[in-house]
């Protein structure tokens, strides 16, 4: 009856997408040439021989006047927003001057693979329009930046005479290659050295213990790689993201390598489907993490797509292909964007574990995007275990004065709720030596698995007020809640495992100061408070980044830090300095280096313990045909986002050194999608 019952409910999910796929297929089938873009992830734009409404027409015209604000203000990524929109309607008048300034965008955001296939896609649809000859030229100089070479620039003189009028696009078998990445080595290195005395020992009393020990010794190797192709029926994308952790002399841990994403993404533009195959990750559709597996997506129409997607989760890039015998599969409708930026989604997913049902959950999405206001939102349900699973809302508004106001609420099952997590607070592997150890109805695994998963909660608000061009305020407050201490699992997120259950209260207050001495330098300076159920710390956090060259950056940073308990005698004092520097190698190689000592004195029930730990992490990065590299980027490295300018960003508004949500490093992906 439950085998019955499981592929009942499987064919319902398939009959219900096949149903809605049929609705929106067009009554013609006849062949038409696709109006796709070249930029990755701009799938579902419309046919040529589609028309456009009056209406659209006069909401197109005011969108283009704000994308032109948005270059001028300098403010490339919201230009991309409002032309990547416009280029989803229609073929009309504005579409060619739309796809040049969204290639000029792309351009001056640095993402020359992204503006090349603009510029390159252009000159196949408008050879001989108005503005071709200045899209060669930028085109001319985004292929010498990136060292390739330019279809579209071997012989301008003969698509001048050949081209069709502007509006039209000349069909050719030509297929566009690029291909950019990094590959990096780093040695890291973190040394304790404690010395405890203990006062309350008579007739000795200055009698002391020490101990020493190496919490990290190894080589870390990262290679990350994006190929991506077009031509008139295709494009696509491969993508390779892997690590390998060599650890010396440890008799504990053994070397690993891992591989973080491997993945092919396709769209055959006759029919607007794309496919992902293989390991990557999906934050949609209810899908929270890596997997293994396929996803499909289908969108005939400018705002409408449709998802399907399944496969196995993987916890850890470490895990082997479809290693456990755990999988899902779910479908989700995009809607969207309408009323100038909001897109909605909804979704269904059903996970299980062999037989098991282990996630089972309908949920909805919402965003919305504008050049000054952003929000995001989920609902997610397990009808399963009739329980809900999350609720989470954020967004920012920034005012015509430059202020920008942020906050946020978050209701979550820590982590998501699933039957394995009845297996959190046991010492039991799998559900199946728990079920032969201790039998159990499902309505008892499912209670158990609830009262294993503690329910997280936070609210937060905060603000930033420009003071001059050069001087920045800001502050946040947050408030957490945990029901119950998380178990230390593989599923349990680092951050997340810290927390102790009860109520936490954070208060941060910035100053901020950016080209007070020399052009691209910045200065950070932060006092932060925390309550926690078991204590309070007191932090002074002062970070700064400091050009010294083109080629060379430096970035100090200093916290000191004072803890005391509550209910207790705790006494903790800390310092921790640090020097981070970026040296530019050449254009494509880097240096990266940063060491630190953290001493911290703490007395305890009579007991004092003195620690001293050295940190260091030092290694090279080589970039290839980097889309942040070439133009007037690579010229002027003091601008770029480097890792010496993630150490303005190394604490956020927790004491506790928790990675802030608005602080991200360039190789922030590389690194999470490698975890």
């Amino acid at each position: 009856m439950v085998i019955a019952e499981a592929v009942h409910r499987r064919l319902l999910v398939l009959v219900l997408a096949g149903s809605t796929l049929l609705t929106l297929r067009p009554v013609s089938a006849e062949p038409v040439v696709d109006r796709t873009s070249t930029v990755p992830g701009a799938a579902g734009r419309p046919k040529p021989t589609d028309t456009v409404s009056a209406a659209d027409l006069r909401a197109i015209a005011g969108w283009m006047d704000e994308g032109r604000a948005a270059l001028e203000r300098n403010n490339p990524a919201g230009a991309i927003q409002i032309f990547t929109k416009i280029l989803k309607y229609p073929e009309n008048q504005y579409s060619a001057e739309a796809q040049e300034y969204l290639g000029l965008a792309h351009q001056k955001r640095g993402e020359l693979g992204e503006a090349r296939a603009e510029y390159e896609d252009y000159l196949r649809r408008y050879p001989n329009g108005e503005q071709s000859d200045r899209v060669r030229q930028r085109l001319a100089g985004v292929v010498t930046a990136t060292g390739g070479p330019s279809a579209a620039l071997r012989a301008p003189g003969e698509l001048l005479v050949k081209g069709p009028v502007i509006g039209k696009f000349t069909p050719t078998r030509d297929t566009n290659w690029t291909l950019v990445g990094s590959a990096s080595v780093f040695y890291i290195r973190d040394d304790a050295f404690t010395r405890t005395t203990d006062g309350s020992l008579v007739p000795n009393p200055n009698a002391s213990t020490d101990d020493t020990a190496i919490h990290q010794n190894e080589t870390l190797a990262t290679l990350d790689m994006i190929a991506t192709w077009n031509n008139d029926k295709t494009k696509g994308r491969i993508r390779f993201s892997g690590a390998e952790e060599h650890r010396f002399n440890s008799p504990t841990m053994t070397d690993e390598t891992g591989i973080a994403a491997l993945s092919v993404e396709t769209l055959v533009k006759d029919w607007d489907l794309t496919a992902v195959a293989g390991r990557q990750t999906l934050n949609g559709d209810g899908v929270v993490a890596r997997f293994d597996g396929l996803l499909l997506s289908w969108q005939r129409l400018p705002t409408v797509r449709i998802d399907l997607v399944g496969g196995s989760p993987q916890a850890s890039r470490y895990d082997a292909p479809l290693k456990n015998d755990r999988y899902f599969y779910g479908t989700g409708v995009h809607f969207g964007p309408f009323f100038g930026g909001l897109e909605t989604s909804l979704y269904a997913i059903e996970q299980r574990d062999r037989w098991l049902v282990d996630r089972e959950a309908v949920g909805t999405d919402f965003r919305y995007i504008d050049l000054n206001k952003f929000a995001f939102g989920n609902i997610d349900y397990d009808v399963h275990f009739q329980a809900l699973n999350a609720a989470v809302v954020s967004g920012s508004w920034t005012l015509t004065d430059k202020s920008t106001i942020y906050g946020g609420a978050d209701y979550r099952r820590t982590p998501f709720l699933s039957t394995m997590n009845a297996l959190l607070n046991s010492p039991f592997v799998s559900l199946y030596n728990l079920l032969a150890a201790q039998p159990q109805t499902n309505q008892q695994l499912q209670t158990l698995a609830i009262n294993s998963t503690p329910i997280y909660k936070s609210a937060m608000v905060g603000f930033t007020h420009p003071i001059s061009e050069k001087l920045e305020i800001g502050g946040d407050v947050t408030v957490v809640n945990l029901s119950q201490p998380i178990a230390q699992t593989g599923v349990s997120t680092a951050l997340l495992a810290t927390l102790p259950a009860g109520n936490e209260y954070y208060f941060s207050a910035q100053l901020i100061g950016s080209n007070l001495l020399k052009e691209g330098d910045q200065y950070i300076g932060a006092l932060r408070f925390a309550q926690q159920p078991t204590l309070k710390e007191y932090v002074i956090d002062l970070n700064t980044r400091y050009p010294v060259s083109n080629n060379l950056l430096v970035s100090p940073r200093l916290r000191l830090g004072y803890t005391t308990g509550v209910g207790t005698d705790l006494k903790q004092y800390t310092v921790f300095p640090s020097f981070m520097v970026d040296y530019f190698l050449t254009q494509d190689l880097s240096f990266e280096a940063e060491l630190g000592a953290q001493w911290t004195d703490a007395t305890l029930a009579g007991v004092k313990t003195s620690d001293i730990e050295f940190l260091a992490t030092i290694g090279v990065r080589y970039s290839f045909h980097a889309e942040s590299g070439g133009g007037n980027a690579a010229n002027d490295r003091r601008k770029l986002a480097t890792p010496a300018t993630t150490a303005l960003c190394r604490y956020a508004s927790r004491p506790d050194g928790g990675n802030g949500s608005n602080c991200m490093s360039p190789y922030a992906g590389n690194q999470a999608g490698n975890q």
